[in-house]
């Protein structure tokens, strides 16, 4: 009986998410979820000590039934894999979760049209299992290009794998392989809560999203409306740079076999005491060259002995959502120690070897502002045009002696909308102009849903 009456209220609360719900209502829904199965756990435990006292009096044994184990949910709105979730049971159980989400796009460039192309982006699955009211596990397994083989452009990989310890709301502990606490898109990177068919370029190219580490952080939220996290991990490994126009997405390491010779570390705080209403900044620093193990593995490598090549990135960010309107906004910058000495060694060495390595550069950054409007809406279906405006430079302070490539940076105009049929699910449409690059302008078609 409690069991039904538990599930019933669970499905009641779910169904009264608004179909544009922002963060800030969600996380409250979650956390109303959580006193009433804290209630209906008490209760239970109530129950049981009232039949296990009347078997006591009757000097007779009273057999229990056992905790359901491995019991499978699926929450739409809060994927396991994020740290928001929190598995839905009452202490007394085990709990297993399961989620994902996937995404397909089409990319028609109007200047050269032989570059057009259809991908199946990604697809996602989440795995989580919470052992009891500390102890939790998170997972994300994540296919990229459909086709994953040596010969293939698709990637296999594990995004996130970690423990996470709950002491109290204000103290959380997290073990493993987890997303950095960077921007808007890079832990809430579900193709339904973001606009545009593509990610946007400032939180790629600047911010590597999806950007994940592994190490351990603490975590929490105050009375106040205050979220902090903060930890020791892996670092950037900028001999692994292969990519001017994106600096950090081949240096992060992705805890495969990491370099970890110069930890990094990282602090984030957030404030989010009005509901829909998020303001935040993110600083995370460490060394490069990782003591130079890539040579000393591989000799052919370039040598990069005796440099430190100090890698650290810095953001600010801002949310707000309010009766269908959704404004945002970031700033990010990166800058790279001892990146004259670098550039001198690579320069060095692509001359003696006829190789091409990039250089890095002394510092870049990107901006971007964003609005959208819920114009429509009907039940669960809901109709949101947005617009963005960003900015990038990967190569906006060089070395002496160095030059930037004009390729990149850029301007980028991004106009479109999204459909959803039901608030997991988006049909998007967009168009996105390159001012001083116009032969990507591309007009954009995208499907993407979570669960």
């Amino acid at each position: 009986m409690k069991k039904t009456t538990l599930a019933a209220s669970i499905a009641a609360l779910l169904s009264a998410v608004p179909a544009f719900a922002d963060e800030a209502s969600l996380k409250a829904q979650i956390d109303k979820l959580q006193q009433m199965l804290e209630q209906q756990s008490q209760q239970i435990k109530q129950l049981q000590a009232q039949v296990n006292a009347q078997g006591a009096a009757a000097q007779a044994p009273v057999a229990t039934a056992a905790p359901a184990v491995g019991t499978t949910q699926t929450v739409a709105a809060a994927p396991v894999a994020s740290t928001a979730a929190v598995a839905l049971a009452p202490a007394s159980e085990s709990d297993t979760t399961i989620g994902g989400y996937g995404e397909i796009g089409f990319n028609h460039y109007s200047k050269d049209s032989s570059r057009s192309q259809a991908d199946l982006k990604r697809f996602v699955l989440f795995f989580g299992h919470r052992f009891n009211e500390q102890w939790s596990m998170n997972s994300e397994v994540e296919w990229e290009h459909a086709v994953t083989s040596n010969t293939d452009k698709g990637e296999s990989e594990i995004e996130q794998a970690y423990l996470n310890y709950s002491a109290s709301p204000s103290f959380n502990i997290k073990t493993g392989l987890f997303l950095m606490p960077f921007g808007l898109l890079n832990q809430s990177h579900e193709p339904p809560v973001f606009y545009g068919v593509e990610r946007n370029e400032v939180e790629t190219r600047i911010i590597p999203s999806t950007w994940r580490e592994g190490g351990v952080g603490f975590y929490g939220t105050t009375d106040a409306g205050l979220a902090w996290d903060a930890g020791i991990t892996t670092g950037f490994d900028i001999a692994k740079l292969d990519n001017a126009s994106s600096p950090l997405a081949a240096s992060h390491q992705e805890l495969q076999f990491a370099h970890a010779h110069d930890p990094a570390f990282y602090g984030a705080l957030n404030y989010r005491g009005i509901p829909g209403f998020v303001v935040g900044s993110a600083v995370f620093t460490g060394n490069g060259i990782q003591g130079n193990a890539d040579y000393r593995q591989d000799n052919t490598q370039p040598n990069f002995s005796g440099i430190n090549g100090r890698v650290t990135l810095w953001d600010v960010h801002s949310r707000w959502q309010s009766n269908g309107l959704d404004l945002q906004a970031v700033y990010a910058r990166g800058t790279v120690g001892d990146a004259q000495k670098v550039d001198n060694v690579i320069t060095a060495y692509n001359v003696a070897n006829a190789a091409n390595h990039p250089v890095v550069p002394s510092a870049f950054y990107g901006w971007l502002v964003q609005g959208a409007y819920t114009a429509w809406q009907s039940g669960d279906m809901s109709l949101t045009p947005f617009a963005r405006y960003e900015r990038y430079n990967t190569q906006a302070k060089m070395p002496a002696g160095f030059l930037a490539d004009p390729a990149n940076e850029d301007k980028v105009t991004t106009v479109g909308m999204s459909f959803k049929p039901l608030p997991q699910l988006v049909f998007k449409a967009d168009y996105q102009w390159y001012h001083d690059n116009s032969i990507n302008d591309r007009f954009n078609l995208g499907l993407g849903y979570m669960f």
